[in-house]
């Protein structure tokens, strides 16, 4: 197993992960009866926690930031790698 495949096999897990998030919010929309499209969710997803980090990212314990930090990161991942599908 070489770099690369590592970096993949990473990345498609914090795809999976931002997937998985948007899921549950779509899911939870869709018991009210509003659909929204996945690409919608996630840039939400990551607009949100960009906003969350910027304003009380100072005051967060260590491990709450990290995990806010992978949120963002998978969330990104999911939104890039659906992006990226939609022309195969």
């Amino acid at each position: 197993m070489g770099v690369e495949e590592a970096f993949f096999q990473v990345l498609q897990g914090l795809s999976l992960i931002g997937n998985a998030v948007a899921y549950l919010i779509k899911f939870l929309f869709a018991a009210v009866g509003v659909d929204i499209p996945d690409w919608v969710i996630q840039l939400a997803t990551i607009i949100v926690l960009i906003i969350s980090l910027l304003a009380v990212g100072s005051k967060l314990n260590k491990i709450i930031l990290v995990i806010l930090v992978i949120l963002l990161v998978s969330s990104g991942a999911g939104l890039l790698s659906g992006l990226l599908s939609v022309g195969q």
